[in-house]
């Protein structure tokens, strides 16, 4: 049976956004449109950041700064439910996620700052496009060229002989990552179902982080395209698989259609190995380290291992070892590769 780009749909599956110098009943009011009353206020913050009252409609969630006289901020989020909450209450003032992102870029009192966009391609057409391990293999020969280098995959159980396959290309805290994975299976799990019940379903996602996040929701407010179009326009400039005789693959090719590229570029680039660099100044690390290398030089280590010890019989994490890889590779240090895989803890499939 043929595939057709009629069954394919996209939707936004996954927004946060910060209001810098906002008040929580502003982004309620003029962001949002919504009234104060149906929103749940209780004191309640996210782990490491400031935020310290959270109002609940729903699935909708805002955070703000209250006990801070200051500072005003508010940072919104949307999951996959909360997106489609919103999308209802846009449709019924004949609004629509254009509109809402105008009014953030164009509202003259805050600084709108959106920090992820998850933006999601459902395949369901009775055969895909293609499947997941398909592209898998493609990574795994080094048959793509991405935006973001590393890829990872994993194969959850699903049924005796068959498993929920899921590739990501991209470090989970980079700034463009790519995740395809068999969305009917995961529905079947979730809901207990036999696959006989469920169509198919294949699931392409986009994760925006930042710079990106915002620019890709100021194309939704202001470039006149659908959302469609700004989203395989995306992936037809950041991502792309082959063959082996250097052509482009047909399936993913097919996938895309013929639209124009659209070309999403952050300022001050940095990996996310600057992360892991950050957590060990403040998560206590670099102290333990100190306070080893201290017993040693003082001879009282007792029974315990020195650093250098230990060290040759550490290996990498896979999501460390694609951190490295990303930081090396940027730096057009590409000789450290091997070792650094040579290092790596070995993944099971």
């Amino acid at each position: 049976m043929k595939t057709s780009r009629k069954n394919l749909s996209v939707l936004i599956d996954w927004l946060t956004i910060i209001f810098e110098e906002t008040d929580a009943y502003t982004v309620i009011r003029d962001y949002l449109d919504l009234p104060i009353e149906a929103f749940e206020k209780d004191y309640r913050g996210i782990q490491y950041k400031e935020y310290d009252t959270r109002y609940t409609f729903g699935q909708i969630v805002l955070f703000s700064i209250e006990e801070q006289s200051d500072k005003q901020e508010c940072y919104l989020t949307l999951s996959g439910e909360g997106c489609r909450q919103f999308e209802k209450h846009l449709g019924r003032n004949n609004e629509t996620w254009e509109s809402f992102f105008n009014n953030c870029f164009s509202y003259s009192d805050s600084i709108v700052r959106m920090t992820r966009i998850d933006v999601a391609i459902d395949d369901k057409n009775k055969v895909p496009f293609f499947t997941i391990k398909e592209l898998y293999k493609k990574c795994e020969n080094e048959l793509y060229q991405s935006i973001s280098e590393t890829h990872s995959y994993h194969d959850s159980k699903f049924s005796l002989n068959d498993g929920a396959k899921t590739l990501y290309i991209g470090a989970r805290k980079s700034r463009v990552r790519f995740r395809f994975y068999d969305k009917d299976k995961e529905q079947a799990l979730k809901q207990k179902l036999s696959m006989v019940n469920l169509k198919s379903w294949k699931r392409t996602e986009i994760q925006l982080r930042d710079e990106y996040a915002t620019q890709m929701c100021q194309q939704i407010a202001f470039s006149q395209k659908s959302l469609g179009s700004l989203i395989f326009g995306f992936l037809k400039a950041s991502l792309t698989f082959h063959t082996e005789t250097g052509e482009l693959y047909r399936p993913w090719q097919r996938f895309i259609g013929s639209v124009e590229p659209l070309k999403l570029k952050a300022t001050n680039e940095t990996t996310t190995l600057h992360d892991t660099q950050n957590w060990l100044e403040t998560g206590g690390v670099l102290s333990i380290l100190k306070g080893f290398k201290l017993l040693e030089e003082s001879h009282a280590l007792g029974d315990l291992q020195s650093v250098e010890q230990l060290i040759p019989q550490a290996l990498f994490s896979r999501s460390f070892s694609q951190k490295l890889v990303a930081h090396v590779s940027m730096l057009n240090r590409i000789d450290l590769v091997k070792q650094i895989q040579d290092q790596t803890k070995k993944a099971e499939f």
